[in-house]
């Protein structure tokens, strides 16, 4: 399944986090400025032949805030992956996420939200979503890899990958808050301390955001087992009552397509979407503990 890898040693740990977590939307409140993204706040890139000004900070793309990252390709396809990374703590548990639009099909390969294990340059590859230029999507590993079905261009997706070295000692893939493939841990991977997004540079880029890296054991067992959001009724055709007890920091509404359609920034109990055509849509639940997407039907 995995093409050739190469990947390179980042040279600096994460800034300081807090209370166990980072979240990075590429926003000037967080440091970060328009254009390369190419040596901010520790990302760099390894790649025979994108330019660094091809991995930029840009704005208006964002599926959270306002800025985003985009990758464009440059047309020259290489066997060699070109990698966007960054280093990231060896948590025991760790919990990894990020939304990623892909631009379209027939062209790049890509391995999004894909974790390595680097020992002194040395890589072992714990796992990634591969997004293929055939459409096909796979939570992928050197262990083994599980067909997700197909993925559509231009859309929305979240992603999170979350690892336990220690007890269980396995991979959980989550494809827009639900759980979708569990696989066990590769023995060379000692600690995931490497996040890269990588294509191939086949004619066709990706844009990424909101990428959100966790030590699950700093999460108190009282805030995982309380965390309950519920949403009702489902289906609807008015309103969709949030019921939750945690304070809600923001809701963001998806259409069929991946589209974000509508975002509400306070906390609150009742999203209206009555003007909204009848059909299926994503609803994106932020609390202090994490985000969960759901499922809603309007009527």
């Amino acid at each position: 399944m995995k093409k050739t890898l190469l990947s390179f040693l980042a040279t600096a740990l994460l800034s300081a986090l807090s209370f166990g977590q980072q979240k990075i939307s590429f926003e000037p409140s967080e440091g970060y400025t328009l254009g390369t993204v190419v040596g901010q706040k520790e990302w760099t890139v390894k790649t025979d032949n994108v330019p660094n000004n091809n991995f930029k900070v840009v704005t208006g793309k964002a599926s959270d805030g306002n800025n985003s990252v985009e990758v464009t390709s440059t047309g020259n396809y290489t066997e060699n992956f070109s990698f966007l990374f960054k280093k990231i703590p060896e948590y025991n548990r760790l919990s990894v996420s990020a939304d990623v639009k892909l631009e379209k099909l027939n062209s790049s390969d890509y391995y999004m939200l894909s974790l390595y294990y680097n020992n002194n340059g040395n890589y072992s590859w714990a796992g990634g979503f591969n997004f293929m230029y055939s459409g096909k999507l796979y939570a992928d590993s050197d262990v083994n890899f599980l067909d997700l079905g197909n993925w559509t261009p231009e859309k929305w997706y979240n992603l999170r990958i979350e690892i336990d070295h220690v007890t269980e000692k396995n991979v959980k893939y989550y494809l827009d808050g639900q759980l979708v493939h569990t696989s066990t841990l590769g023995p060379k991977v000692v600690r995931a301390n490497d996040l890269n997004f990588e294509f191939d540079n086949d004619g066709s880029g990706f844009v990424v955001d909101n990428i959100i890296i966790k030590d699950m054991d700093q999460l108190s067992v009282s805030d995982i087992s309380k965390t309950q959001i519920n949403i009702f009724p489902n289906p609807t055709s008015n309103f969709i009552n949030i019921k939750s007890n945690e304070i809600i920091k923001s809701v963001k509404l998806y259409n069929a397509s991946g589209s974000l359609i509508k975002t509400e920034n306070a906390n609150l109990s009742k999203i209206d979407i009555s003007t909204f055509p009848k059909g299926n849509y994503l609803i994106s639940i932020e609390t202090d503990s994490g985000i969960e997407t759901k499922k809603i039907i309007k009527e």
